[in-house]
C-alpha cells in the first residue's frame, strides 16, 4: 500500500467516522427534545391544575385565601430582612 491509498484510507475512515458521529448525534438530540418536551407537557398540566385548584379555593373562601397571602407576605419579608 502506497501513501496515496493510505491517504484515501485514512480520508475514508475519518469520512466514516465524522458521520456515525453526526448520526448519533442526531439520534441524542432528537431523544432530549421528545423528553424535553414530555417534561414541559407534564408541568403545564401540573400547573394547570393547581391553578384550578387555588382558584376555587379561593372563590369558596376568599377571606382565609386574603389572610394566607397576607401571612406568606409577613414571613417573606421576615426572611427578607434576616438575610441582609
Amino acid at each position: 500500500m502506497d501513501a496515496a491509498e493510505l491517504k484515501d484510507s485514512a480520508q475514508h475512515a475519518s469520512r466514516t467516522v465524522q458521520e456515525n458521529l453526526a448520526e448519533g448525534i442526531g439520534r441524542a438530540q432528537g431523544r432530549v427534545q421528545e423528553r424535553v418536551r414530555r417534561g414541559a407537557d407534564q408541568a403545564q398540566n401540573v400547573l394547570a391544575s393547581l391553578n384550578e385548584e387555588f382558584g376555587s379555593f379561593v372563590r369558596a373562601s376568599p377571606i382565609v385565601a386574603l389572610g394566607g397571602a397576607v401571612a406568606v407576605g409577613y414571613l417573606i419579608a421576615r426572611l427578607a430582612r434576616a438575610f441582609k
